[in-house]
């Protein structure tokens, strides 16, 4: 029988104490990681409407445009500070993400170093932004377009732009609140209020048994 003294036995207490906690702690946090993954969509919404609320900013949410002549485009989240007004689609992508900001396909490579090509998030933005701001007569220097990805990811865009962006959902907040520092005028809110007019109105006269939505 081993004998212990009683520094040997409050450091094994406290040693399995340390260890228990770890394991809780890692515990929490891959449960955390797991239900933000299975709620992906509702997380980014609640993330951005706490947003707003805090900065005084205007949140809309699922807006069509037209993508072209049999189809709809959804914009899952449009975010209207003084400054900008942020285009958001949010796309459950995780893994290491690679490939041309304006290129068909994107290159996700999984933590099982499983790679696939998926269809590209921010070229599909971008279209839809073109398209809102050509049938709103909106500036596209107003709009900065943003697609929001999980937070495991590792981005590697080439030619990214100061217009579109991909950004991981963790840092989406500190993101929109350091675009809308920069220094220029504020919107006019007259403008503002005929565009979120106009938009809610073209969504009201939408018939989708007509067009196929292009799901985000």
């Amino acid at each position: 029988m081993i004998y212990l003294n009683t520094a040997q036995k409050i450091y094994i207490s406290v040693a399995t104490l340390v260890a228990l906690l770890i394991v809780l702690l890692l515990f929490v946090f891959i449960r955390k990681e797991v239900y933000l993954k299975k709620h992906f969509k509702e997380a980014t919404y609640l993330k951005l409407s706490s947003l707003a609320e805090n900065n005084d900013f205007l949140l809309l949410n699922n807006y069509k445009i037209d993508f072209d002549d049999s189809h709809v485009g959804l914009i899952d989240h449009l975010l209207i500070s003084k400054k900008y007004i942020f285009a958001i689609n949010d796309f459950s992508l995780s893994g290491v993400i690679s490939g041309e900001l304006r290129g068909r396909y994107l290159k996700v490579v999984n933590l099982k170093k499983q790679a696939a090509d998926v269809s590209n998030p921010l070229n599909y933005n971008i279209n839809l932004i073109k398209r809102l701001t050509m049938y709103n007569n909106l500036s596209q220097s107003y709009v900065k377009g943003i697609v929001v990805i999980n937070d495991d990811s590792e981005i590697n865009i080439k030619n990214q732009s100061n217009q579109f962006y991909m950004v991981k959902r963790k840092d989406l907040k500190s993101f929109i609140l350091n675009i809308d520092k920069e220094d220029i005028g504020n919107l006019n809110e007259e403008s503002i209020v005929k565009f979120i007019y106009k938009l809610s109105k073209q969504n009201k006269e939408y018939d989708d048994t007509k067009k196929d939505p292009i799901e985000s």
